[in-house]
């Protein structure tokens, strides 16, 4: 259960933020019940605004107050001998985005360091040093601010309005939020280098390596992608059909390998 909460806060990730499905709680009417739903959205989004690189699982812990969770969730992968040493990486650098977030009630700038500190030793390697560094390089300079808003107090500064709102662009709908953020910031090194990491970790299912290479494959083929590259999108497509014929993607992967050929006539 744990690799499979795990893995598809990865697949789900890099991501972007899902509607929040509205908590229910006691309310003496529904309005209660949407300002809440509402709330939970908002903090998602400025969280998200604050570090692009959070997960989507991450962004859910912090906006609904289960950042103890997630940091359990993060640190049982990081102990699984299965996974491959760029997730436990990964793992280990959401816990320290997690507690370094100025809009988590849970924030702890001690322990985001001490996290990313252990990256760096641990990992000294990885593909996410460079940005482990500029983390680290933040948080000395929060250590020489005199003032230090809450969470609350910069929620209650954030424009609402401008975090819910939602991009109108017409994307493929097959892509993952993460995939269309990666598109809309210009990040598309950054996604492929996050669902690279998942497509090479041997413990991953056949399934979930083949969605990871779909998703590449599909921000690639993207009109709306600045840094489009139809003939990196047909490879990605042909290696699913290399690799994983038999998964739920591999047929749509050929569709798409077509249409990519096709415009090339």
């Amino acid at each position: 259960m744990i690799r499979t909460v795990m893995l598809l806060s990865v697949l789900a990730a890099l991501g972007g933020c899902a509607a929040a499905t509205p908590l229910l709680v006691v309310e003496g009417a529904g309005h209660g019940i949407v300002r809440r739903d509402e709330d939970i959205k908002v903090r998602a989004a400025a969280a998200l605004a604050e570090e692009r690189d959070l997960l989507t699982y991450s962004v859910q812990a912090i906006a609904r107050g289960k950042t103890d969770e997630a940091v359990a969730t993060y640190l049982k992968g990081y102990a699984d001998p299965d996974y491959s040493d760029n997730i436990k990486s990964l793992a280990i650098y959401q816990i320290g985005l997690l507690y370094m977030n100025r809009y988590n009630d849970y924030r702890d700038d001690s322990k985001a360091r001490a996290y990313f500190t252990q990256h760096r030793i641990e990992f000294p390697d990885s593909r996410l040093k460079p940005r482990v560094d500029k983390r680290l390089e933040i948080l000395d300079q929060r250590a020489s601010e005199s003032v230090n808003l809450s969470a609350k107090q910069l929620l209650k500064q954030v424009n609402r309005a401008k975090l819910l709102s939602r991009n109108e662009t017409p994307f493929d709908a097959e892509l993952t939020p993460m995939s269309e953020r990666a598109i809309t910031d210009e990040r598309v090194a950054d996604a492929e280098s996050v669902y690279l990491i998942l497509y090479d970790n041997k413990a991953s299912s056949d399934e979930m390596r083949a969605k990871a290479l779909y998703q590449l494959g599909l921000i690639y083929m993207s009109p709306y992608n600045r840094h489009g590259d139809n003939k990196k999108a047909l490879a990605y497509f042909r290696k699913i059909a290399a690799e994983f014929p038999n998964t739920s993607v591999a047929r749509r992967a050929q569709q798409k390998a077509n249409e990519l050929i096709n415009r090339q006539y």
